[in-house]
């Protein structure tokens, strides 16, 4: 039964880890009750994608489901341009953004006078605290965290069901209604953000992400710098301003993001037949150990 039903098992974990935390902290902070949460859910569910990745691949597939599932945090041999992608895709899609709405559409510039680095004193130079916050980024909850799930375990599972385009705005969609407890607590970046943007632009991330990870044999070293990437570029490059009076900038990464993603439709995903499929859990887990 586990192994039959192991994706759905895996989504029903990750949102239950997750929203344990998520949810109360929404309804507080619109003091809607007054819950007290215990500590350690903090970390049941900023891992929660991961933790329900290696339970139910425990579980359904055993060692050697777990032993797949971490292999793709050691395949680095998949070229360097992947890792180039991966690293400065984010801050060129934004930096591009900012460009079209400062000369283009004559918006005012954003006010990087303000903005106050998370991590280090202020004389600490720039490159370590970028290094400091790499690091955070990649292996806290938004990258380990978050991609041992959702690219780990769930999307090599429906790419063995769906067409990438459709696997990617599966995953996508799944992805972004997970974020709603975060996106509707008071206080939080994506509190400012409306939810139907919210979830249009991770649809199109999604399939970017899928992008990556289809063309470097189902890596997750390269998803992970592309998650740690885009938070580290939302962090130096502000895209909105602290009222949320102005959205513009965010709006049009959305739209860049999206012409990348039909260019990679178009290019990448328009003749899937020929080729490679990324093996799941199930069909690799199913195959004599070497």
């Amino acid at each position: 039964m586990i192994k039959k039903y192991a994706l759905v098992i895996f989504f029903v974990l990750a949102f239950l880890f997750t929203w344990s935390n998520w949810l109360p902290q929404a309804l507080n902070s619109r003091e809607v009750t007054s819950t007290q949460v215990p500590g350690f859910l903090t970390l049941l569910a900023g891992y929660g994608p991961a933790l329900a990745a290696i339970l139910v691949a425990s579980l359904a597939y055993g060692r050697q489901g777990l032993r797949e599932l971490f292999s793709r945090l050691l395949r680095w041999r998949v070229g360097i341009r992947w890792y180039l992608i991966a690293l400065f895709l984010p801050a060129l899609i934004t930096i591009l953004a900012i460009l079209i709405h400062n000369y283009w559409l004559g918006g005012a510039a954003p006010d990087f006078s303000a903005l106050a680095f998370p991590f280090g004193p202020a004389e600490t130079p720039l490159w370590q605290k970028v290094l400091i916050l790499f690091l955070v980024f990649t292996l806290g909850f938004d990258g380990l965290g978050e991609e041992l799930g959702w690219r780990g375990f769930a999307l090599p599972s429906l790419l063995e069901r769906f067409t990438p385009l459709a696997a990617s705005l599966i995953l996508g969609a799944l992805w972004a209604v997970w974020h709603f407890p975060y996106a509707l607590t008071l206080g939080t970046f994506l509190s400012e953000v409306p939810l139907h943007w919210f979830l249009l632009n991770l649809l199109a991330v999604s399939i970017i992400y899928t992008w990556i990870f289809t063309n470097t044999n189902g890596s997750l070293l390269p998803v992970l710098f592309f998650h740690a990437a885009g938070n580290i570029t939302s962090n130096l490059l502000p895209i909105l301003p602290p009222a949320a009076s102005d959205l513009r900038i965010y709006y049009i990464t959305i739209v860049i993001n999206w012409v990348i993603a039909i260019a990679v439709f178009f290019v990448s995903y328009r003749n899937v037949e020929s080729r490679e499929p990324i093996a799941g859990l199930q069909t690799s887990s199913d195959q004599p150990p070497a």
